[in-house]
């Protein structure tokens, strides 16, 4: 079993209100679209929240009344991204991996996480860590291949990534691994638009 982790303990600083509760033209919040998204693909979703958010979680509850999607306040949030994802790893029950998602990713296709985690599967006896691939354009203009998210890693790695501090999440774990980071390239450019600024809150179809 692959278990979806959502990280949605950030600040929003650069958004300058809370973006999680942004609505898109879908009607739906930035983070409950990313559930949506999320908990279709994968058979259990633990929702990381800030250590404040008592009252985002119940409201969110209410939305999502399943079993299958657990939110949790992240006791160490306010220490930066790593520390929420350490917090929420120490959470999992056994499985065979983890699919990590960022909350402010809502345009993430379907079809994408159904490619990753197909080449999990395929790999999954090398301890894989599956990173998703596109070719764009980068900050300067010049086509290149980036990797984006979510990023698949074996159970192998989870006392690693219960060890990470800071704010740069699981990077430290993919460069540590190269050998084992298989790289999947997908046709959504969704892999890579995340929500920093209002006017990031375009449509799907754009």
């Amino acid at each position: 079993m692959i278990i979806g982790i959502i990280l949605a303990a950030g600040s929003s600083t650069r958004f300058g209100s809370d973006k999680r509760k942004s609505l898109l033209p879908t009607g739906h919040g930035v983070l409950e679209q990313t559930i949506i998204n999320a908990s279709a693909s994968v058979d259990q979703c633990i929702v990381v929240l800030r250590a404040t958010d008592h009252d985002f979680a119940k409201s969110l509850a209410h939305t999502f009344t399943e079993p299958a999607v657990e939110f949790y306040l992240a006791p160490d949030s306010a220490a930066g991204m790593a520390h929420s994802l350490a917090n929420a790893i120490g959470k999992l029950p056994t499985c065979e991996g983890v699919i990590i998602f960022l909350g402010d990713m809502p345009y993430l296709g379907k079809a994408t996480i159904e490619q990753l985690l197909a080449a999990f599967k395929k790999h999954r006896d090398l301890a894989p860590i599956i990173v998703p691939t596109i070719d764009a354009k980068n900050s300067t203009g010049v086509n290149e291949t980036l990797s984006g998210h979510p990023v698949i890693f074996s159970a192998a790695y989870f006392d690693q990534l219960a060890r990470l501090t800071g704010d740069n999440g699981a990077k430290p774990v993919i460069k540590g691994h190269p050998d084992n980071v298989i790289r999947v390239m997908v046709n959504d450019p969704g892999i890579l638009q995340d929500i920093d600024r209002p006017t990031d809150l375009i449509s799907e179809e754009t």
